[in-house]
């Protein structure tokens, strides 16, 4: 699903602000997705142009005007039409497997310090779902929870997953298979 139909959807339940879209995103998507927040304003501002969504600027004393979006019928339209169409499976780009196939050309003891940062990342990663979640429990609808708890299951997997590479790591599976460093740099003859 691309930006414009996220921001759509987000729309059809409520009015928001630029700021409401970017934490709406943030706590539904950024897990996910490669969306990033700086596509958000200006899909916004592009969308606005094709009528899909409107923006009033609501005036505020000592701050800030605020932003607030509305979907239009057209946008409704639009959403309705994008979330019916067919999605095909993706496959997954998974950096730290890619890095991991090539882990013979490294020193056993930087295999294991990659795995390890690795690990925390995903860690870090696992418990910003979980600190989130009181939020999301109380105010996602049926289908909501159900994206969340996918994700939640899907980084206690992960956790798993590399937990179990760098044990292996860490006893020396797969220092037999190490290589030189820069080995089968050589031109052939």
């Amino acid at each position: 699903m691309d930006v414009r139909s996220i921001i759509l959807g987000f729309l059809m339940d409520r009015r928001l602000t630029g700021y409401e879209l970017r934490k709406a995103f943030s706590l539904s998507f950024s897990f996910f997705s490669g969306l990033s927040y700086g596509s958000i304003y200006p899909a916004l501002k592009k969308m606005e142009k094709e009528g899909l969504i409107t923006l009033e600027v609501q005036m505020q004393d000592g701050a800030p005007n605020r932003k607030v979006y509305t979907i239009t019928e057209q946008g409704r339209r639009e959403f309705m039409a994008s979330i019916r169409e067919p999605f095909p499976l993706e496959r997954q780009r998974y950096g730290f497997i890619m890095y991991l196939f090539f882990f013979s050309h490294l020193a056993p003891q930087e295999r294991i310090r990659l795995a390890r940062e690795h690990l925390l990342s995903v860690q870090k990663v696992r418990g910003e779902l979980e600190h989130a979640s009181p939020a999301i429990e109380k105010h996602a609808d049926t289908f909501q929870l159900m994206c969340f708890r996918f994700g939640q299951r899907f980084f206690r997997d992960l956790e798993r997953n590399v937990r179990d590479i760098l044990g292996e790591i860490e006893k020396g599976v797969g220092d037999e298979t190490d290589h030189d460093e820069g080995k089968g740099t050589e031109e052939s003859p």
